[in-house]
């Protein structure tokens, strides 16, 4: 790995080497974290989701339940 990095800045300038350097930095990092936030995306979906099941579920028996209490009156 140090020869890469002795490589790069024989061959090329000073500045352009840093550059280099740090654009690989910042790849290796994206690289690196990529899966992490995926897997964090996936998982407040996946609460998002439950979220919203549990909301419906909950107007669905309260639904219910305000059906059964307005009933009629005796039919003639």
């Amino acid at each position: 790995m140090e020869a890469y990095f002795e490589q790069i800045f024989k061959d090329l300038p000073f500045g352009l080497g840093i550059a280099i350097l740090i654009f690989l930095g910042i790849l290796l990092i994206i690289w690196l974290l990529l899966p992490l936030w995926v897997l964090f995306i996936q998982w407040n979906t996946g609460k998002i989701r439950d979220e919203i099941r549990r909301l419906a579920d909950q107007l669905e028996s309260r639904e219910g339940n305000g059906r059964d209490k307005h009933v009629s009156g005796p039919k003639d």
